[in-house]
């Protein structure tokens, strides 16, 4: 019973995981913490829904229809919106985060309503067993995608010449700069890769819960996620949301149902009481 909440936990915590690595990316990048990243998210899992349902696509390519999506729509909103207050920072852009999540739902409201639909299943419903302990393959699978998106990350950001450009930007600006990256391309290039991350954790959310206007909640989580792990480091937001994903797995099998929404909060003061930068997080000094 344990071993089968795990796995539910690091399917859970999968979804998590690419949520909060595209709210670091982005605040790493920019300075922006993205309120709105959640509600990209629900915009994008809508967008692969038509394509599979109303034209009747493939999923190839509904998702590569849908990543491309998200790569043009976030490159757009960064230019025209972000790229005017990324100096100014602060409150402003919060709000102007949070006014982009509420559009997001009118819109998706009025596209496809405020009804709960069921989204296809990509993987296969069958039952793999490990030993003699039955685990969805659905899980599996989308703990396997997880795992293989953010290495492909990983080998972007560490082995090529544009990820090492955005690497540097997300260190130090100034020397980015000096060293010759262009950061305006690359303000563009991280809104690109946050929406491709919140498009990959839309479908692959969809089908195992639902499909609504109201899932763009999970940035909240995704948020507690990434403080747990060390709130900007891309490795550490990923640690926290497995951790998060499989503790609100397997503990409300021990505590009552009401006390379950509690979880994520509980966990964010005990890793904060010891360790007040999460998991990952490096203390900063800053000179007066």
């Amino acid at each position: 019973m344990i071993f089968s909440l795990i796995i539910d936990g690091l399917a859970v915590g999968s979804i998590y995981s690419l949520v909060a690595v595209g709210l670091v990316m982005l605040f790493k990048s920019t300075g922006a913490l993205n309120f709105a990243h959640g509600d990209f998210m629900m915009f994008y899992a809508f967008v692969a829904y038509t394509f599979l349902i109303q034209f009747n696509v493939s999923f190839f390519i509904t998702i590569v229809g849908t990543l491309l999506f998200a790569c043009v729509l976030g490159i757009v909103v960064e230019r025209t919106i972000i790229r005017k207050l990324i100096n100014i920072g602060g409150p402003t852009i919060i709000m102007v985060t949070l006014g982009l999540g509420y559009i997001l739902r009118g819109i998706a409201g009025i596209i496809w309503t405020n009804d709960v639909f069921s989204f296809p299943k990509l993987f296969s419903r069958d039952l793999l067993y490990i030993g003699n302990i039955p685990v969805p393959s659905q899980n599996i699978m989308i703990i396997v995608s997880t795992i293989i998106i953010i290495s492909i990350l990983y080998l972007f950001l560490n082995y090529t010449k544009i990820g090492t450009g955005l690497r540097a930007l997300t260190q130090n600006k100034t020397a980015a700069t000096l060293m010759g990256v262009r950061l305006r391309r690359m303000y563009s290039l991280s809104w690109a890769i946050a929406g491709m991350l919140a498009a990959f954790a839309g479908i692959l959310l969809a089908p195992t819960l639902f499909l609504s206007t109201g899932m763009g909640s999970i940035t909240f989580t995704a948020i507690i996620a990434t403080i747990i792990g060390g709130f900007g480091n891309i490795f550490g937001a990923v640690i926290g949301g497995y951790l998060l994903g499989v503790l609100q797995s397997v503990i409300p099998f021990y505590i009552p149902t009401e006390l379950q929404g509690i979880i994520p909060f509980v966990l964010l003061i005990v890793v904060l009481f010891l360790k007040p930068t999460g998991i990952l997080g490096k203390k900063t000094i800053k000179k007066v």
